[in-house]
């Protein structure tokens, strides 16, 4: 017959349960003090907007002991602040245009499509927004072409001349870009997914070509209000051009 032991277990040291106390509280201050010390923002400005720095102690404190010296070396570096609740700096969806083998558009798509369920609709909001990254175009001082040879040329969005929120990716001599407003370009990503889902949606459809045209707009910002932009809720329309398919 077994004996149960009745005795207590035997407490803890003080100096133990003092130190593990002050470790446990230091651990968690560190992380407080790396997560109060990044900056949060963006905020409205005058002249758009900026991120603000945390508070000057906190930032001395993790830059020169917690994070250096403890953090660090746990690998324990995130801030814990995150971007998923920043809405994106433009609104964008596209539609497709399907043509049969005559140049006649016999189906129109549009996406993110509005019947389809949460699942779909986000994953094509994700490649709508991946349409309206464009980019800066960089532009050095003029170019001379050489002697026997064309003068080079870049890959620019074009103002339709009827309408000036219609955009068209076009040709021009570097020489010919108009600098003032700044030119911008489909990134190569925004191309390369432009023309994939156009080749898909050909051989899904059947159609013989496709054309794909962004409509995005930028977000309102709370300093428009004070400074209001006279394009601000104009809707640019971008023309990515046409894919046909390979018979």
């Amino acid at each position: 017959m077994s004996v149960s032991q009745t005795n207590a277990p035997r407490p803890l040291p003080m100096p133990l349960i003092l130190g593990g106390s002050v470790f446990a509280v230091g651990h968690l201050l560190a992380i407080g003090l790396l997560a109060l010390a990044a900056p949060s923002g963006p905020w409205p400005m005058g002249a758009g907007s900026s991120d603000s720095p945390g508070p000057q102690f906190a930032g001395a404190i993790t830059s020169n002991f917690t994070y250096p010296h403890y953090l660090q070396h746990l690998r324990m570096t995130h801030n814990y602040h995150f971007n998923s609740n920043r809405p994106a700096p433009f609104a964008a969806y596209f539609e497709v245009h399907l043509k049969d083998d005559q140049g006649t558009v016999f189906k129109k798509l549009k996406f993110p499509d509005d019947k389809a369920n949460f699942w779909v609709r986000h994953r094509e909001s994700i490649l709508a927004q991946g349409l309206a990254e464009d980019q800066p175009v960089q532009l050095g001082t003029e170019v001379i072409a050489a002697p026997g040879k064309a003068a080079p040329t870049i890959e620019i969005w074009d103002k339709d001349k009827k309408d000036n929120n219609v955009l068209k990716l076009t040709q021009k001599l570097q020489n010919e870009v108009p600098r003032n407003p700044p030119p911008v370009r489909p990134s190569e990503w925004s191309k390369l997914l432009a023309q994939s889902y156009m080749r898909y949606l050909c051989k899904e459809y059947g159609a013989h070509s496709a054309e794909l045209v962004r409509h995005s707009r930028e977000l309102i910002m709370p300093q428009d209000m004070f400074v209001p932009r006279p394009d601000g809720f104009n809707e640019l329309q971008s023309h990515f051009g046409e894919y046909r398919r390979e018979d």
